[in-house]
């Protein structure tokens, strides 16, 4: 009805050129309607396959690649894998870049390999296997500061791997960034607390700032953590030995002798250790021990003789000297050990008699600074055998004294007896 009213008002009425014309147009309007469809069709079609044929060539040179790379054929492999690069448009073989820098690596050209790996990184800044092999190239080369920047980026993408924080850590160390470095262990630390080389390098670094006290402390920790770790007991011991705690550095160095039965270095920290609490016994005890695997270690006997004095046992004193100089003729510590015999003696009887000093100590006193005399000879002791010279001065015969007194040589007295 509408189309015969289109035609009589544009044709009039029973116009057949009208009714014409509108067929015309319309099977015009239809046939093109349907070519326009038909081609349509054809180019989704032609879309398709050229989609088609270059996923199958990219997947080709992949696969290729692939091969050869897991056959080792590291330069085949390259040559595909390159290609990947250029015509993957589509981002679908992200990790092509790793393989082919590590075929370059495998192939000994580390040039090559990094600027692979860098390219890589433009193309996927967040590819943490990318951070990390340019960063280790950069490490080899010397260019610190810029592989810390790569490896800060590995553990802020994997906060968890242990192993780059540890890296991240010795490279701050290579720049001096002692409290980064730190920081860095005790992330690790953190993830795994029984990681020992990381307390030992965190401690290690403490050490390097001078704080002692931190520095036991965070030894203790890795003591704590390993019962059979001998090295870290005997560092203890010395450490607080150092620090004139007596009590602990025994206490530890016994914890290192359950594990290395003997040690000669232990036994004399022990021994020395005990000397400095004045529990002379002790010492004696542990020097023994000492004397018994090393019958002719000089320095013990004349440790040994030190720790007689102190108990008043003059005689024996003398005895451990004369061993001590029996081994070695020239050891300074053994004239020494015999010097301060004699100065004992005599300050003992002095006070017996209420502290008068007459020519019979002065004797004594005098044969004290003959030994010292003696020691200063050897080089190691000079110093200190000049210390007990000089302490003596006032109290050595005078020559007025020994005008008063010609013909005695030897002191008098019952004090006395023991030494001629």
């Amino acid at each position: 009805m509408l189309l015969k009213k289109f035609i009589k008002g544009m044709f009039g009425d029973g116009s057949r050129m009208g009714v014409s014309v509108v067929v015309t147009v319309l099977s015009l309007s239809l046939a093109v309607n349907c070519f326009a469809q038909e081609n349509d069709k054809g180019d989704d079609a032609n879309s398709k396959a050229e989609r088609q044929k270059y996923l199958m060539e990219l997947a080709k040179y992949w696969s290729f690649g692939w091969e050869n790379y897991k056959n080792k054929q590291y330069r085949d492999a390259i040559k595909h894998f390159w290609k990947v690069t250029k015509i993957d448009t589509i981002d679908k073989f992200p990790k092509v870049y790793r393989y082919l820098g590590d075929s370059y690596f495998k192939l000994q050209d580390p040039d090559s390999a990094q600027y692979v790996y860098e390219l890589g990184l433009k193309e996927h800044p967040e590819d943490v296997h990318l951070h990390r092999m340019v960063g280790f190239f950069q490490t080899q080369r010397g260019q610190i500061e810029d592989a810390i920047s790569h490896y800060e980026t590995v553990v802020e993408l994997e906060p968890e791997s242990e192993r780059d924080w540890m890296q991240l850590a010795s490279l701050y160390v290579k720049v001096e960034r002692i409290e980064d470095a730190i920081s860095a262990y005790d992330r690790v630390l953190e993830l795994d607390p029984d990681n020992l080389e990381a307390q030992n390098n965190k401690t290690a670094l403490i050490a390097s700032t001078g704080d002692i006290e931190k520095v036991i402390q965070e030894r203790e920790k890795i003591r704590q953590k390993d019962p059979q770790n001998s090295q870290v007991r005997f560092e203890l011991g010395k450490m607080y030995f150092e620090q004139g705690n007596y009590e602990k550095a025994i206490e530890r160095f016994n914890e290192f002798l359950e594990l290395s039965p003997g040690d000669i270095g232990a036994l004399q920290y022990v021994g020395t250790s005990y000397q400095r609490l004045e529990q002379y016994r002790d010492a004696i005890e542990i020097f023994r021990k000492i004397i018994e695997i090393e019958p002719e270690n000089k320095r013990i006997l004349a440790e040994i003789s030190r720790s007689y004095k102190e108990l008043g046992q003059f005689r024996t004193a003398r005895v451990y000297a004369n061993k001590a100089l029996a081994v070695d003729r020239d050891f300074g510590l053994g004239w020494i050990a015999l010097g301060e015999v004699y100065e004992a003696a005599a300050e003992n009887c002095v006070e017996a008699k209420g502290g008068d000093v007459d020519f019979n100590d002065k004797l004594v006193y005098e044969l004290a600074d003959q030994k010292y005399r003696k020691a200063a000879q050897d080089l190691e002791f000079r110093t200190e055998a000049k210390r007990h010279r000089d302490y003596l001065k006032p109290v050595l015969p005078t020559k007025e004294d020994k005008f008063m007194h010609k013909g005695q040589t030897k002191a008098e007295g019952e004090c006395y007896n023991w030494i001629y």
